[in-house]
């Protein structure tokens, strides 16, 4: 048998992409749960005496776009109807009090509104949900670090007077997807036109209005995209100077427009890594720090706290249609996987009728809280924390992974501590894939064979062309 060793080595060579990791288990692996077996209060009652000191993230799902990107899997509907967005509003504020005991339970850290697009709601929506946080965490604005909004560019630059206001609400980071500065490229990719002019602007404008930290994106792969373009996105970003980059492979999953029709060909493939090596290398040079695998800073001003405290095992309290919780016990949705107008429609009835519950979702053993924290948090883990999860009993399926990557130069190890070398921070997707656990895996290769499965389907019945995906997928190597 391939030693672990060789194995990995093997992968590097390869240049085998996985798609990021930024949860386990992922969403794929979610099922419903048995009627009655779970209450939102026994879950994280549960989940209370799993922490030393219990501390909490808090996320807010806006499902509302006005356009559907492509390549776009997300919880999203197309809406810009604001009788809608009041309705909506006063759904996710009455779930936000239905959890008081909950986010009182717990130190508030980071409070983050995402979607779909947020920066649609009007400045007196986001006053009504800060206003109902304030009524149950009355001092959330001195103990939270982070409050961040999901934009678009064109939000910040064509209505500069409602940003600002979401700053004088307290907003300190925005996330703007800008993903390439190459217009031609975000076109084909089906996501609209926003040329450089806006983007300049949107960042423009957020220095002046004093935003803390403008967060922006740029993504490897695009159909057309070639070294070239991707050279012009990433210089021309670093000189914009936004306090936080991050750097994405472009992964179309099945449940993307894009798979569904197979209108898409972007490339998946080992070279994207020298895409990778050219903006470590101008960021770096730029002054900006690295603190994730696809996240680079300013230091002092820029970081994504709450995915940082996510990693590092702070629980999620995820409120909203669509909306994922993340606990030590069972991380869990209360609605549906598949976005429509009519689930928000009875998210917004059960939620005003206090009915929401866990509905879909994957229960925890101490073994898989002990590979959440592999699989996520090896930038900079003290294996210590993960005894009380059982680390010891299962050190013989850890330990030579850990092994292995060191031999192979991705992680230092510090005493019981394990920290991500350079090397470690590119190919870190590869490593923590090792660490997932063979029921995960399984249950990840049922939904996407049969999302795999229902798209050839509907394009046979179409007469489109097979989708066609370059690249290895390491899901392949560790069945």
């Amino acid at each position: 048998m391939t030693s672990l060793h060789q194995q990995l080595a093997d992968y590097i060579d390869q240049g085998v992409i996985p798609p990021y990791q930024y949860s386990y288990p992922p969403r794929s692996t979610y099922r419903p749960l048995q009627e009655g077996r779970w209450t939102i209060h026994d879950v994280w009652e549960k989940d209370l005496a799993n922490h030393q000191v219990p501390e909490l993230n808090l996320y807010l799902h806006v499902p509302f776009c006005d356009r559907k990107c492509g390549f776009c899997n997300l919880y999203t509907i197309i809406s810009t109807d604001e009788d809608v967005f009041d309705a909506y509003t006063d759904a996710l504020c009455t779930q936000i009090r239905d959890h008081t005991e909950i986010i009182q339970a717990r130190r508030l850290r980071t409070v983050y509104i995402g979607g779909g697009t947020p920066a649609l709601l009007r400045p007196r929506h986001f006053e009504q949900i800060f206003t109902a946080i304030g009524a149950v965490y009355p001092n959330w604005r001195s103990t939270v670090e982070e409050v961040a909004v999901e934009a678009t560019p064109s939000s910040i630059a064509d209505e500069p007077g409602e940003f600002q206001a979401l700053i004088d609400m307290g907003l300190t980071r925005a996330n703007v997807g800008i993903q390439s500065l190459v217009p031609r490229e975000i076109r084909e990719a089906g996501r609209g036109g926003e040329d450089e002019d806006v983007i300049r602007r949107a960042v423009g404008t957020a220095h002046e209005l004093g935003l803390p930290d403008l967060s922006t994106d740029l993504i490897m792969g695009f159909a057309g995209q070639t070294p070239e373009t991707w050279r012009h996105s990433v210089d021309e970003l670093a000189r914009l100077r936004p306090t936080t980059i991050s750097t994405y492979f472009l992964t179309v999953r099945p449940d993307a427009w894009f798979s569904k029709t197979g209108a898409y060909q972007y490339m998946w493939q080992p070279e994207l890594y020298d895409r990778y090596d050219y903006a470590r290398q101008v960021f770096l040079e730029h002054g900006y720090v690295q603190e994730g695998s696809v996240r680079y800073k300013r230091p002092g001003r820029g970081g994504y706290a709450q995915k940082v405290l996510t990693f590092h095992g702070v629980p999620l309290l995820g409120l909203g249609v669509g909306a994922r919780s993340y606990t030590s016990v069972l991380d869990y949705m209360s609605g549906s996987v598949k976005p429509s107008t009519a689930e928000v429609a009875d998210y917004i009835k059960r939620a005003r009728s206090h009915e929401l519950a866990p509905v879909t979702g994957f229960e925890l053993t101490g073994e898989e809280n002990v590979r959440k924290r592999l699989v996520l948090d090896t930038f900079d883990l003290d294996l210590s924390e993960l005894d009380r999860f059982g680390y010891q009993q299962h050190a013989a399926e850890f330990e030579p992974i850990l092994d292995a990557a060191e031999s192979n130069g991705l992680l230092h190890r510090i005493g019981r501590r394990v920290q991500l070398t350079p090397k470690g921070f590119k190919y870190r997707d590869i490593l923590s894939w090792m660490f997932y656990s063979e029921p995960v895996k399984a249950l990840d290769r049922e939904y996407y064979e049969s999302l795999h499965a229902a798209n050839r389907r509907a394009r046979t019945n179409m007469g489109a062309t097979p989708l066609r995906i370059t690249g290895i997928d390491l899901r392949e190597h560790v069945a």
